[in-house]
């Protein structure tokens, strides 16, 4: 049995930040993990895009301009910077380490973690029990005492637990994460950059976004379809629409008479589009709109060439689930059972941060931003 001031449950980023804006001197770090900050270094394809220079809370399921007003991303990047850590910002405002690396992340943390807090890794945690003096953290192997508790886990590893406790929670769902729409076939592993995406769910809401696509195996994936993913998530329901206008900078007025152009190219339809798309995603407008190929180019009537118009703006398939492979979670802990400091309002001495919170942004760095600002604000408090 083991005694602490403070036990951080979670060694991620969020964790971490607790850890380094702590003063208090008796802090131990309990992480599954056999080493901190492990989930760091597969952000941002490894290179770890660690916030974004335009950030707001619009960018997220709900405002959290009270906590980003305490530590924004400018007092994340002035913090990163007097611990040693250099970066630069893309044309999207996503900031990197400027060695594209996220282990100069990690270094800069665990350099500023030495001898601040006891690390206690490879151990899970199986419950966690109110006591008299404070709290009682257990692990598969050790017992754990303490004053005050940081729940600093991703996604639902502990989220039963914590329901247990009495605090408010709403269900995880799987965010940012490829969809699923059973029309997709012949197309796995192609791509079409510069498009525009328009998602609608089952109660109606849209939402869209502009850039790349990847055809996966009976499904979709992308920057794109994981910010997309989120409205579905957000209203736990995988079901909707998914249509991609594959020529947006096109009007259908301007894209018809390029296809009554290309019909004197005088080659057989299935050939029309060679040197505009790739011959799985012309075979894939053909298919939607339902016109035979085995035809000339020469034969197609305007009212088929306003269908095939038509599809290359509508690409259109139905949404029926997700990938499993999902980057966070939409729901957590409810933003209204904390106090200001991210305390339980219920169970005094008991915060919470970063993605065990319901607080899910898109991609682009958000996600890290809440995970630093939500740590800083509970490590002020220890």
């Amino acid at each position: 049995m083991k005694s602490y001031n403070t036990v951080i449950i979670g060694g991620g980023a969020s964790g971490c930040m607790v850890a380094m804006s702590s003063a208090c001197d008796s802090v131990a770090i309990i992480d599954a993990n056999k080493s901190l900050a492990k989930k760091i270094m597969v952000t941002g394809n490894g290179r770890c895009n660690l916030t974004n220079i335009n950030m707001s809370s619009d960018y997220f399921n709900t405002n959290i301009d009270r906590y980003l007003n305490r530590f924004d991303e400018k007092q994340t990047l002035a913090f990163f910077d007097s611990i040693g850590l250099e970066t630069y910002y893309d044309e999207e405002g996503r900031v990197y380490p400027i060695s594209n690396s996220a282990k100069s992340v990690v270094d800069v943390i665990l350099d500023n973690m030495e001898n601040k807090v006891e690390a206690c890794l490879d151990q899970k945690v199986v419950d966690i029990n109110k006591t008299k003096d404070g709290f009682q953290v257990a692990t598969e192997t050790e017992i754990y005492l303490c004053k005050r508790v940081v729940v600093a886990t991703g996604g639902n590893t502990i989220i039963d637990i914590v329901k247990k406790l009495g605090v408010e929670t709403i269900p995880f769902v799987p965010s940012l994460t490829a969809l699923k729409c059973n029309e997709i076939r012949d197309l796995n592993g192609v791509r079409v950059a510069n498009v525009m995406v328009t998602a609608s769910n089952a109660i109606g809401e849209t939402k869209r976004e502009k850039g790349e696509v990847l055809f996966k195996d009976g499904g979709i994936s992308g920057i794109v379809i994981f910010n997309l993913s989120t409205m579905f998530a957000r209203r736990n329901s995988f079901k909707g629409k998914i249509t991609i206008d594959l020529l947006p900078d096109i009007t259908r007025e301007e894209l018809c008479k390029k296809i009554i152009k290309r019909k004197g190219l005088n080659v057989p339809l299935n050939k029309l589009f060679v040197g505009m798309f790739v011959n799985s995603i012309a075979n894939e407008i053909f298919r939607q709109c339902k016109i035979n190929t085995n035809i000339h180019s020469s034969k197609l009537t305007d009212t088929q060439v306003g269908e095939i118009a038509d599809t290359i703006k509508n690409l259109t398939y139905t949404v029926n689930g997700c990938y499993d492979n999902n980057q966070v979670y939409s729901g957590g802990v409810s933003l209204g059972a904390l106090d200001e400091n991210l305390m339980s309002k219920d169970v005094p001495n008991l915060y919470f941060t970063g993605e065990i919170c319901n607080v899910d942004g898109v991609c682009g760095g958000y996600n890290l931003q809440w995970a630093w600002t939500s740590g800083k604000i509970v490590g002020g408090c220890l």
